[in-house]
């Protein structure tokens, strides 16, 4: 039986090879060049990584050395929105299991193109609003944090590094963005 989140997906141009999505989330206020070992991590053969800190002004940026595209040319480019990507609200633990509101429903059927979901999806409710067609991919931010290679994990229903929510916007630039084991690691480790 495929696996509803490993099944292709095409967005525009685009032919990604799964749905699970790199929400925007890296050291680069703090460390620019662990942003390129972070996202490197995190890649996959057609698939889609959302940059962080993306400005929209030269005059726009928050720190120093962040990404950005503001030249008349750049913005010209843009016609339309390729995705919409919206974060579900808050969700509740019920008999130790994540309850995800799904509030998201009315804006999935107003907007006619790819539609992305966030908001503390795992690997099985994940597969579950994909397979019942509420979003079109599913974007993962702490899970994919500590675990750069999420896709291949619930490719194979491999277990998960638990993140460490301490290490979240400090100011090192490898503990907590780019010291987490990749599968291959963890199994040796194991062996």
């Amino acid at each position: 039986m495929a696996i509803p989140l490993m099944t292709p997906y095409k967005m525009g141009q685009f032919e990604l090879s799964h749905r699970v999505v790199l929400s925007g989330a890296a050291p680069t206020a703090t460390c620019p060049s662990r942003t390129a070992v972070y996202y490197s991590q995190r890649a996959t053969r057609a698939g889609l990584l959302i940059a962080v800190a993306t400005v929209v002004s030269a005059t726009a940026q928050g720190y120093p050395e962040t990404p950005g595209i503001w030249t008349q040319e750049q913005l010209n480019k843009h016609e339309g929105f390729l995705y919409c990507h919206m974060v579900e609200p808050r969700m509740a633990i019920v008999d130790g299991h994540r309850q995800i509101p799904h509030r998201l429903l009315p804006f999935r059927k107003a907007f006619n193109g790819t539609f992305i979901a966030a908001g503390g999806y795992d690997r099985d409710e994940g597969n579950k609003v994909v397979a019942e067609g509420y979003t079109d991919l599913v974007a993962y931010g702490r899970l994919f944090l500590a675990n750069p290679d999420l896709p291949k994990r619930f490719e194979l229903g491999a277990p998960l590094n638990k993140y460490d929510r301490s290490t979240f916007y400090t100011q090192d630039p490898v503990v907590g963005y780019t010291d987490y084991p990749f599968l291959d690691d963890s199994t040796k480790n194991n062996l």
